[in-house]
């Protein structure tokens, strides 16, 4: 396995600040047995002389024009360009460090779909750590998918929603025709459910391979606005029909009805809290009506106590606007006077709506 050839996919777009000490950290590995497969979106700086400046250093390096069409069409073209056995999804502004590969291969075994690596934040693009991304504290431990409890594991134990710095193994993306929703923003949010609902097994490494540059003024998680709300909401939605409405199996049905309230309150915290007055107004409408179309049953105990208790009391509120959500769910557990009323009077407004609608919320906790 040590041999096995990684396909590092690397999306490219007016990054000529960035992309050469972006590939320089490949060309480092310690690990050799490796392609870069570099997506040029349609860039308009010097991106493609840099890339191509590479590909003549090294024939490892493989350079791919495109017209402008997104990040996911570029890493969908990285993958049908891919000839290794293993992938690795790596941003064009951010480092890897010189063992990643190796460090990530070796955890590989043949119970294991995806190993997922250790991610440090820095501020520019250096290898100084200020911080680290979630990531889970019982590194080296192999997590089976029984009863699609990965899922269970990503809301109880969260880890970052992203496809980078995980090696993935090809054959699994294929046999599920895995790919990236093209034109989606947050498209990583719909990959991470989708290849956790279907790996086989996954492992988490103990050491920081990758680096990523949270100084990138033109990174989409910098700017939020109404359509980063509207991303989340199709993706609740698609996973809703495609997924949940398309599972006979019950407990297949728990847990992604599980993962749906999981992301909506993902949604709310994430998404509705960044934005503007006039921006909140629009969102409550949508909000509502995608909440509406979505509705999904809780009836068995399948995370601890304090997910279910958190999972229970977005159910009672779900039909609340936008803000009464967030405000119940910040203060329904709070020991303050003013907000434990606050709570009790917005449950009022709730339990009055749900007996309405003869709507009964099962406690399974």
């Amino acid at each position: 396995m040590t041999q096995a050839l990684i396909s590092i996919i690397v999306p490219c777009y007016n990054v000529e600040k960035f992309i050469s000490n972006t590939l320089e950290s490949v060309y480092l590995q310690t690990y050799e047995h490796w392609e870069c497969i570099l997506i040029d979106d349609g860039s308009k700086d010097n991106t493609a002389a840099t890339c191509l400046n590479w590909c003549k250093k090294d024939s490892r390096f493989k350079y791919f024009h495109q017209e402008n069409k997104g990040l996911s069409s570029a890493r969908n073209a990285g993958l049908k360009q891919a000839n290794g056995a293993f992938i690795y999804f790596f941003d064009s502004d951010d480092l890897i460090a010189s063992f990643t590969l190796e460090n990530l291969i070796t955890l590989i075994n043949e119970d294991i779909d995806i190993v997922f690596g250790k991610c440090a934040v820095t501020e520019g693009q250096n290898s100084n750590i200020k911080d680290f991304l979630q990531h889970s504290p019982k590194s080296l431990k192999i997590y089976t998918n029984n009863s699609k409890s990965l899922l269970s594991l990503a809301i109880e134990e969260p880890f970052i929603c992203v496809a980078w710095n995980r090696l993935y193994r090809k054959s699994f993306l294929i046999d599920y025709r895995l790919e990236f929703k093209k034109g989606l923003l947050h498209e990583d949010e719909l990959w991470f459910f989708e290849t956790l609902f279907y790996a086989k097994g996954i492992t988490f490494n103990d050491k920081p391979t990758y680096f990523y540059n949270v100084s990138n003024a033109d990174s989409i998680t910098n700017n939020f606005s109404l359509k980063n709300l509207e991303a989340y909401l199709y993706i609740i939605e698609y996973i809703y029909s495609s997924y949940y409405c398309n599972t006979e199996l019950e407990n297949h049905k728990e847990i992604i009805s599980a993962y749906l309230i999981h992301l909506k309150t993902v949604a709310l915290n994430h998404c509705f809290n960044k934005l503007n007055p006039e921006e909140k107004r629009k969102a409550t409408i949508l909000i509502q009506d995608s909440f509406y179309k979505t509705l999904s049953k809780r009836t068995t105990k399948i995370l601890c106590d304090e997910q279910e208790k958190l999972q229970y009391n977005f159910k009672l509120v779900e039909f609340l606007e936008a803000k009464d959500i967030v405000a119940y769910l910040r203060y329904y557990n709070s020991s303050t006077i003013f907000r434990k009323l606050k709570s009790i009077i917005i449950r009022k407004k709730a339990n009055a709506i749900n007996k309405s609608k003869n709507r009964r919320i099962k406690k399974v906790f």
